[in-house]
């Protein structure tokens, strides 16, 4: 499943296949895992975020939900690379996520809700640079 292969599908069809990779997403998650597995099924868990923002992308929805999801998707990624020790890459893309974040709340006041997320985010990130 690829950005290719959602492109152009009916808001059904897109509907459908996002709830199933976040229905894969969350069992991935409540995974009781051993350290050696931990670093692939982080990995899995990225690339499912990935597929749903590109499966997102092709559903029908307004304004403000479409921002929320996209928040807590870039919040779920921000996570993974932290998870993975990926600590620049963290940095840099929870950075552009507080950005965005900032941005959107002038023009929806109501995702202020979400804020600990994105700056939760971004300040796991420079610690964990910090400590290491």
């Amino acid at each position: 499943l690829s950005r290719k292969n959602v492109q152009g599908i009916d808001n059904k069809r897109a509907n459908f296949l996002r709830n199933s990779l976040v229905c894969l997403g969350c069992a991935l998650t409540q995974t009781n895992i051993y350290a050696a597995q931990n670093d692939l099924l982080l990995y899995c868990r990225l690339r499912i975020t990935y597929l749903i923002k590109n499966v997102s992308k092709q559903i029908q929805i307004n304004e403000y939900i479409r921002i929320e999801q996209e928040i807590t998707e870039d919040f779920h990624i921000g996570n993974v690379l932290i998870g993975i020790e990926k600590y620049q890459a963290a940095i840099d893309f929870n950075r552009r996520n507080y950005e965005k974040y900032l941005l959107n709340i002038n023009e929806y006041p109501a995702l202020k809700y979400l804020s600990h997320l994105a700056v939760g985010n971004y300040a796991q990130s420079l610690f964990e640079v910090f400590k290491a």
